[in-house]
């Protein structure tokens, strides 16, 4: 049986070939391979991991700690990595703010894809993470909801695309979104909030990359089933309502603004721990 959170999870959106390649840039910039111990911070079902792990340098004496809140998404890693006698793989069941609690070892690199948007407090957060890598270790996150996210040139088809929904949700469903309701993803910081975070947290900063990724339909389409996303543009909304409503009111924008993509902006930073 497919649970709700299944349903409206991020998984299909995730697998992606444009948003692998995305989260491999980071991993490239950020050199992890080249480490030993690393966290792989809310993994999900073990994409970015896979990823890690086809870009070891020498897996004898390589330890993964893959994190994630959800134990059905640490299942589904395990299954979807299969065993492997080469490198040591620890699935931990633990929120990312628990990371001091949850891997009781100093490693030498941290990964958080495309989710520290979520967490209210990073200050605290971004401690954690000072306090559990070594000298000099890697702390490398990437995420596609901040203030710049949308460039110039896509804001006329996100305005048509959720005029459009919220019409189709009023008229074929008697709803309107409840305004008052915001997620956290939506409480959004820009590039330079994130830069003097991480600096003031005592990181030195390696990497800072803005990179302009060309979506296509597909990546709208699923994400328009995400429940965080449906959340986030119809808060209030029954999740199966708000999919339907935006994945018709993207079908019908593609078509009238014959689109092959609609760019968004990837913020993607690497910092050493000073």
């Amino acid at each position: 049986m497919v649970t709700a959170s299944e349903e409206y999870s991020f998984t299909s959106f995730s697998n992606l070939t444009f948003y692998t390649k995305v989260n491999e840039r980071l991993l490239d910039l950020a050199e992890v391979g080249k480490q030993r111990k690393i966290v792989d911070l809310g993994c999900g079902t073990g994409g970015i991991t896979k990823l890690i792990l086809e870009r070891l340098q020498s897996a004898k004496n390589t330890a993964i700690y893959a994190v994630d809140h959800s134990t059905t998404a640490l299942k589904a890693a395990a299954e979807e990595i299969g065993d492997r006698k080469d490198v040591a793989i620890n699935y931990v069941h633990s929120e990312v703010q628990n990371l001091t609690g949850s891997v009781k070892e100093k490693v030498d690199a941290i990964v958080y894809c495309n989710s520290i948007h979520y967490v209210p407090d990073k200050k605290e957060l971004l401690g954690q993470i000072k306090n559990k890598l070594q000298p000099n270790g890697i702390f490398a996150f990437n995420t596609s909801f901040f203030e710049g996210s949308h460039p110039e040139d896509s804001l006329l088809f996100f305005r048509k695309w959720m005029m459009r929904s919220l019409r189709i949700l009023k008229r074929e469903h008697g709803m309107v979104p409840e305004k008052t309701a915001k997620v956290q993803s939506r409480v959004q910081l820009n590039a330079d909030d994130y830069i003097n975070l991480v600096e003031d947290a005592g990181f030195k900063v390696l990497v800072n990359d803005l990179n302009r990724v060309d979506v296509p339909h597909e990546g709208w389409h699923h994400i328009s089933g995400f429940s965080d996303w449906i959340e986030g543009v119809m808060p209030g909304v029954p999740l199966d309502v708000g999919r339907r409503a935006l994945q018709k009111g993207l079908a019908q924008t593609w078509d009238e603004m014959n689109l092959k993509t609609v760019p968004r902006v990837w913020l993607s930073v690497s910092a050493a721990k000073v």
